[in-house]
């Protein structure tokens, strides 16, 4: 099974018609075609966690998966967000991405019930089934670990590594747990070829790349997608000093973000990646679906102070 190219990979956010809640498809074709083709990027995650996965029906997590794929063409590497809260929805979801041609699945763990006697145990019975399915439809499978949307479920480096050994199509990870330590120690442990540990961030990349990552897949790259493959490229060419002294640039912009959350990147993109896409009418078109909230009018003017410089950097990147 194929490990997933190393590099930068950007979870693509969603896009909506303002004034009736349904997805704008049109506008998302040119945001996915901007990614896709005209940044450098190693790949998409389409439906992952900053796509609003959760707040979109399946009829919509088909199109925008077969979207993509009608945008970028056959050979594009795109990876499915398929988590779920059973493994019937799983089966389902790996069933959908597969039909259009996606390479690999990005998958959480079940965390509903986080804290429940035995989680150990629910995980590794879930992935067992997930590996299942997947070898069965010839796809790979990417473990995403992030403990703060799965009640808490936080899987330790002993605990992939010992799934990876188990079922050979299991071939990268996610981690957004921020821990370059497990990093560290599954580098150590599973060859490059083999496996692909991605931090789920993009402000510890190089620390990340220092101790055997292959990139990262981080929301930042919706919003600055140039500049964090020029981060990694600098490192990569061995320019440690000028990937340093860009990466932490982009780390202090990226930290504005964070408190904010999906709306505060959706905004940020919506101001910054949108209009270089061809999208007009962007900031209305990339609030969070409702219940959720865009940022308020202080937060508005805080986030683009915090990113004008990065801004002028990635106007100047090239791919």
């Amino acid at each position: 099974m194929r490990v997933p190219p190393s590099g930068v990979w950007c979870p693509a956010v969603t896009l909506y018609n303002p004034d009736s809640d349904t997805l704008d498809l049109d506008s998302q074709a040119r945001y996915f075609s901007y990614l896709g083709t005209q940044t450098g990027l190693a790949g998409l995650v389409i439906l992952g966690t900053n796509a609003e996965p959760f707040l979109l029906t399946r009829e919509e997590r088909k199109r925008l998966l077969a979207l993509a794929r009608e945008v970028l063409g056959p050979e594009y590497p795109i990876m499915a967000g398929v988590g779920g809260h059973s493994s019937a929805q799983v089966r389902e979801f790996i069933g959908d991405a597969v039909d259009v041609g996606v390479q690999w699945v990005l998958v959480l763990p079940p965390g509903y019930f986080g804290k429940v006697h035995g989680v150990g145990e629910v995980v590794d019975g879930f992935y067992d089934e997930v590996c299942e399915v997947a070898r069965e439809k010839g796809v790979g499978v990417v473990v995403y670990n992030f403990p703060a949307v799965c009640g808490g479920v936080d899987l330790d480096s002993e605990t992939i590594a010992r799934l990876v050994r188990k079922h050979d199509n299991i071939v990268g990870v996610k981690l957004t747990c921020g821990s370059v330590a497990k990093i560290t120690r599954l580098a150590a442990e599973l060859p490059p070829e083999r496996f692909a540990v991605f931090g789920g961030q993009s402000d510890f990349l190089i620390g990340g790349l220092a101790v055997g990552s292959a990139g990262c897949i981080a929301a930042f790259a919706n919003v600055f997608p140039k500049t964090i493959v020029k981060v990694y490229k600098l490192y990569r060419e061995g320019k440690t000093q000028s990937a340093l002294e860009l990466h932490r640039k982009a780390a202090l912009a990226e930290q504005a973000l964070k408190s904010g959350g999906i709306a505060a990147t959706k905004y940020a993109a919506s101001m910054f990646t949108a209009p270089r896409a061809g999208v007009e009418d962007a900031e209305r078109k990339m609030v969070p679906r409702r219940p959720y909230l865009p940022p308020g009018e202080e937060a508005k003017r805080k986030i683009l102070e915090s990113l004008a410089e990065v801004a002028a950097i990635e106007r100047r990147s090239t791919r």
